[in-house]
């Protein structure tokens, strides 16, 4: 935890450096999902129940054991509050520029979480191992609100969602740190595949709603996070004297 506070502390200081990272990752990210992210999820929705029969390959246990720990660990109750921890934990520590940086990772995966919630109830995707037919319904079923049910919510995943929005926003302001979650990220959609409670192109999904709520934040935030400039949207009543939200 030292190291990683004192890399993080250094590169976040650093503000010219994080700006320039951070034009390169809104450049990326925007080209990704574009020019790679639709096609690919387009390939995995149709190669989805060939994929998922090649689950197989890494049965077993053991493999069953990792993946629930790694689901787990990104559901939204357990993963925002240990976030949030980070956040006093360094301003207790008194680096708050550190702190803004990871408030800035918490909102990219508040923000995907509710985007990809919000699509998944809309969009109405069975999931692949539930006792009902299978398909797309959207919000209603056969005359019936189907919104928000579990078995109809595969679509974008949510525990990638918010891995993904954290994890591509960490990379902004902290190499190190957003290297591992991104890894993160990748490992919460196997466990989300293999675990069978979503096909390829749901985690898929997920991973490009995180990237494009990371993106859709980043120039919202940099100079909140550089220099304790308050934003424009953030609730004036939430303000208030040696917060994290200010200098």
């Amino acid at each position: 935890m030292h190291n990683l506070d004192s890399s993080c502390s250094r590169e976040v200081v650093s503000g010219a450096d994080s700006e320039r990272r951070f034009g390169r990752c809104l450049r990326f990210w925007g080209l990704w999902s574009v020019l790679m992210g639709l096609p690919v999820l387009g390939v995995f929705l149709w190669g989805d129940d060939w994929l998922r029969s090649q689950r197989s390959l890494m049965s077993g246990k053991d493999w069953s054991v990792i993946a629930l720990a790694i689901s787990g660990s990104a559901n939204g109750i357990v993963l925002m509050p240990a976030i949030l921890g980070l956040v006093f934990w360094f301003r207790v520590r008194g680096h708050r520029k550190l702190a803004r940086a990871w408030m800035a990772i918490l909102f990219a995966g508040v923000m995907a979480g509710l985007v990809g919630t919000t699509c998944r109830s809309l969009i109405g995707r069975t999931r692949p191992e539930v006792p009902v037919e299978q398909g797309w319904f959207g919000p209603r079923k056969e005359g019936k609100w189907i919104l928000g049910r579990h078995a109809y919510s595969a679509f974008p995943s949510g525990h990638v969602s918010i891995a993904a929005g954290i994890g591509f926003m960490a990379f902004v302001w902290c190499r190190r740190a957003g290297r591992i979650g991104v890894v993160y990220a990748l490992a919460v959609a196997w466990s989300r595949f293999h675990l069978g409670a979503h096909r390829a192109s749901d985690v898929w999904a997920g991973l490009m709603v995180g990237s494009l709520a990371a993106a859709i934040l980043l120039p919202r935030l940099e100079d909140w996070v550089h220099r304790g400039v308050i934003p424009e949207w953030w609730p004036r009543r939430l303000t208030f004297q040696g917060s994290i939200v200010s200098k």
